[in-house]
């Protein structure tokens, strides 16, 4: 680096990045909310459980109806009265029409949070009330609520399963409130002992799960990340931007797609070094994280190329993003004599393509031509070329 440059650069550099984060600050930012609701769409949908999975769980669901209909049926101790066991029936038949309800509705739509949690409620009330309706106060029903619980939590994550441990104790504390006179005459220590092993049983899972879950979470993000730019790396590119395209085009949403290509960086690997080039391709990464939003998706895509996906963003936004961008890179110059600029590529989802591959050899088309029609560091839309191939 030139002597008397290199601060200079970095003053102007952080002076843009400033320049930019206040821009984007007051031009297209997101309300937290929206913002967490964004990356939960990603998250879920990572987690989505298989086909086969949710098939075994609605299987289980049948499962525990029919030994619901032979205990309530079969046992006289707990066989019902007429006015009960109509309404039992009742509950019984209401169960097992919303459970294939469910099913249906999963055949054709894998992936729906709405769901999960109405299936899960559903379970939730149907279990509760099968315990509060026995009279008997260590009911084999309470081993449902466990399995209700772990069932949730290890298919769709901890936000479900904290959902479901919540749900359990409001209402078990709600049945034991009810049932409270006829629980105090027929309790026990054997049921004191069941009744608190069944808590620490539920809350030592949560725990373990937890754990197990924040270890995977780190994992996943190891796996997917560029150890030198602290970005995205292709995989975790590819895995994290499959649900904002399919959100893509309904309510008439809009994703832009950047693909950015670093000019003359050969010269600086070249010149000074492949460290320098390294030195380079991290700032640049900073540069890039900070003048996204925390719903967009940054990824190193390979080498010196760049990929940025923006959710709720169209292309004039997106051009916007793109020239901020060039003027904060503009100011990394390793050295006075290499003068680096950004070439850039933008379409739209779902202008553009609705899966990454097809988008990014249209974004990947624009930037070339950009760079043959206006040099280096040009900005180029690809809807704007009738010529694409």
């Amino acid at each position: 680096m030139a002597p008397g440059t290199g601060r200079t650069n970095e003053q102007s550099g952080t002076e843009v990045i400033k320049i930019t984060m206040k821009t984007r600050r007051s031009s297209d930012r997101r309300l937290g909310g929206e913002r967490r609701r964004a990356r939960r769409r990603i998250g879920d949908r990572a987690r989505a459980a298989s086909w086969w999975d949710q098939r075994i769980q609605f299987l289980t669901r049948y499962l525990f109806w029919v030994l619901y209909l032979l205990y309530f049926r079969l046992d006289r101790a707990v066989l019902p009265a007429w006015p009960h066991a109509v309404v039992m029936d009742a509950v019984a038949v209401g169960y097992f029409v919303l459970n294939t309800a469910f099913l249906l509705h999963a055949r054709r739509h894998l992936h729906s949070v709405l769901r999960w949690r109405l299936a899960m409620w559903t379970d939730l009330l149907m279990v509760s009330f099968s315990v509060l309706m026995d009279p008997h106060p260590m009911s084999p029903a309470y081993l449902a609520f466990i399995m209700v619980i772990l069932g949730n939590g290890m298919r769709y994550g901890m936000r479900l399963f904290a959902e479901t441990l919540v749900g359990t104790f409001s209402l078990v504390a709600m049945i034991t409130a009810v049932r409270f006179s006829s629980y105090l005459h027929s309790v026990s220590p054997t049921t004191a002992f069941f009744l608190a092993f069944f808590a620490i049983v539920i809350v030592y899972a949560y725990s373990l799960m937890s754990r197990i879950e924040k270890t995977h979470a780190k994992l996943e993000e190891e796996s997917s990340k560029d150890p030198l730019t602290g970005l995205l790396n292709r995989r975790g590119l590819i895995e994290r931007t499959g649900v904002l395209l399919e959100d893509s085009g309904s309510g008439g949403r809009r994703t832009a797609v950047l693909f950015a290509d670093m000019d003359r960086f050969k010269s600086v690997n070249d010149l000074l070094g492949h460290h320098a080039g390294d030195r380079v391709l991290r700032e640049i990464g900073s540069l890039i994280r900070s003048a996204v939003r925390d719903s967009d998706v940054a990824a190193r895509y390979g080498g010196d190329e760049f990929v940025i996906v923006m959710p709720d963003t169209d292309a004039e936004s997106a051009m916007l993003a793109a020239r901020r961008l060039q003027a904060a890179v503009g100011q990394c110059s390793p050295r006075g004599d290499i003068a680096l600029s950004m070439s850039v590529g933008i379409g739209v989802a779902p202008d553009d393509g609705r899966d990454l591959a097809s988008i990014l050899r249209r974004v990947d088309y624009a930037m070339y031509q950009g760079k043959r029609d206006e040099g280096r560091g040009g900005v180029r839309y690809a809807g704007e070329l009738a010529d694409l191939a």
